[in-house]
């Protein structure tokens, strides 16, 4: 695949990444791909012999990595873990409310919808999130956390964001969001 294949299936993947975010697996229709990103729809099989659950998988897996590099950088500039959960939580809000409420967790919508009846899908979900607490739990342990009380601490993180993104994007309101950042800065009171 010479260059200009290269782009066009990144940019492919990048729409997908962000069609997915806002409108789930289920509303997310390669023709609509197709338009955004002015491709054909045979480009897409080519690029991605297996269909929408491939190119979806890869768009996850992208959007997962595109947040852990963030996560990272703010994990590495910040002081305290009581810091870089503020930090966390405060990009979380002005992403949200900056997309209109339109944005969230660009995993959870697809894996909810996935979970139980597209393992490729579903796989690429559970790896980012493993990821992401991976992330944390690393951060944590160079804190000085134990191995068991980073791993607990950073479920507990992920649980904590999930679901104020959730209700945040429902409510179109940064008040959950808010509330979930004082909920997490208690948990690391011992800075």
């Amino acid at each position: 695949m010479g260059k200009k294949g290269g782009t066009t299936k990144q940019r492919m993947i990048e729409v997908m990444a962000g069609l997915l975010e806002e409108d789930g697996y289920g509303a997310t229709g390669l023709s609509e791909l197709g338009k955004v990103t002015d491709t054909p729809k045979g480009s897409l099989y080519f690029h991605f012999p297996g269909g929408k659950d491939e190119l979806t998988s890869l768009a996850l897996l992208h959007s997962g990595n595109q947040l852990n590099l963030f996560f990272q950088s703010v994990l590495a500039e910040t002081e305290s873990p009581t810091q870089a959960i503020k930090q966390v939580f405060h990009a979380l809000e002005e992403r949200i409310v900056s997309s209109e409420y339109k944005k969230g967790c660009p995993i959870a919508t697809t894996a909810m919808e996935t979970s139980n009846s597209i393992p490729l899908v579903s796989s690429a979900c559970s790896e980012v999130y493993s990821l992401w607490l991976k992330t944390f739990e690393t951060y944590l342990v160079g804190k000085g956390y134990t191995a068991r009380a980073a791993k607990n601490l950073s479920l507990s993180l992920l649980s904590l964001w999930e679901g104020a993104l959730l209700l945040s994007k429902l409510q179109k309101s940064p008040e959950p969001l808010r509330v979930a950042a004082k909920t997490a800065e208690s948990l690391f009171k011992q800075d």
